[in-house]
């Protein structure tokens, strides 16, 4: 949504808030604007005021909350390979080194924030993995696995894998009963 519509938008809430607080303001019994006379007296003007407020506050809250509601914009990749453009967007990368990542023996959980640099792409990989294996070895594996995976199906070469440990987990043990 561009600048000047939001700003339209912004504009046309806080007008609707005015209109919603003096509405309240005569459903009380206050003149703010001395216009009493336009509106009926008696229990049927009454009625009127409260729909008046309760119409102009819920235009002033849903224009309001139209004019701050932001769409996230896609983090895109694009790519130039010999077969032409490649354009990917880095939750879908993220999600296929997600899936090259879990099949490496001894990582339990994983965790994967893809970044871009010029033309290449690095990885923050955070794991939960097994005290059982040598934990040096897991990452270099790791590391050697996500960039053949990555460079075979995206075509783009990783720059930096940076792989750190959260969690130790031991592995839950069968009950012999």
């Amino acid at each position: 949504m561009k600048i000047s519509y939001r700003v339209v938008i912004l504009f046309s809430a806080l007008v609707m808030l005015v209109l919603s607080v003096f509405f309240f303001g005569l459903l009380l019994g206050e003149d703010v604007f001395r216009t009493l006379g336009v509106f009926t007296v008696g229990e049927e003007g009454k009625i009127f005021k409260l729909l008046a407020f309760i119409f102009f506050l819920v235009l002033f809250v849903l224009l309001w909350m139209a004019g701050l509601h932001t769409k996230k914009e896609l983090r895109t990749i694009i790519h130039e390979t010999e077969l032409g453009e490649v354009r990917i967007s880095s939750p879908a990368v993220e999600s296929l080194a997600l899936q090259a990542v879990k099949k490496i023996r001894g990582v339990k959980e994983a965790e994967i924030r893809v970044l871009t640099e010029n033309d290449c792409l690095s990885f923050q990989v955070g794991i939960v993995c097994s005290p059982d294996f040598n934990i040096p070895q897991l990452i270099y594996e790791i590391r050697e696995e996500l960039s053949q995976y990555i460079q075979a199906t995206i075509g783009i070469p990783v720059s930096n894998t940076e792989v750190t440990v959260t969690k130790v987990s031991a592995e839950p043990r069968a009950r012999v009963e």
